[in-house]
């Protein structure tokens, strides 16, 4: 029998990825099999077991797919935050989450990766994924609050670490709404909304209660 060129190889590895991507989808991690994978990718259980190992290996090969939205504000932040303001900052947010929206591909592997497993032990390289990219996210945001503070952009009720947890769990949880709606509550509309308020009260001067802690209301 002759070798398998390493294109048919690369060819095989792809359509187990994309079945897995389905099947976890449809049935969880922990209650899917290699067999149902193999056989929606029309390969055998032994080509799974060549291209990953088991059951875990080829998750964690799933979830490097997966181009995590905190990556990408946070590799945005690194090369053009210093020359953003609270305006643009807001715009690119509204027009990422709509890159998101309309792709389905990775509203899949989100899901996947947030609602379809349990982060046991052995699957912690990819919660860690995740974990490291939020802290870094956050990291970055502050950064960027900082400097919108030493501008003038931010309003002196708001501390900057302050604005960079607010933002992130606003994202956050706008995403995770969408991802419980499968798909259908509209996530760069309700996002770019929530991101409108937000900036009037980042833009504003809300009264501080006793006590000197910043108001939440605008």
């Amino acid at each position: 029998m002759a070798r398998r060129t390493k294109q048919e190889a690369d060819e095989t590895r792809e359509a187990l990825l994309d079945a897995a991507e389905l099947v976890f989808l449809e049935r969880g991690v922990a209650r899917a099999s290699l067999d149902e994978v193999a056989r929606a990718a029309g390969c055998t259980r032994g080509a799974v077991h060549w291209h990953f190992g088991d059951k875990l290996g080829l998750f964690l090969a799933l979830d490097e797919r997966l181009l995590l939205y905190q990556d990408e504000a946070s590799q945005m932040l690194d090369c053009e935050g210093e020359s953003l303001s609270l305006t643009q900052m807001f715009r690119w947010i509204g027009d990422a989450m709509q890159r998101l929206e309309e792709d389905p591909h990775r509203r899949r592997l989100l899901t996947v990766m947030l609602q379809r497993c349990e982060y046991v032990q052995e699957m912690a390289p990819a919660l860690e994924r995740r974990q490291a990219a939020d802290v870094n996210m956050r990291t970055l945001l502050l950064r960027f609050f900082e400097r919108a503070a030493a501008k003038g952009e931010l309003s002196p009720n708001w501390a900057p670490d302050q604005a960079a947890r607010f933002l992130h769990a606003l994202v956050t949880g706008f995403v995770m709404d969408w991802l419980h709606s499968n798909g259908e509550s509209g996530l760069a509309s309700h996002v770019r909304e929530g991101l409108g308020l937000f900036l009037d009260c980042l833009r504003g001067t809300p009264a501080k209660p006793a006590g000197g802690a910043a108001s939440l209301t605008c």
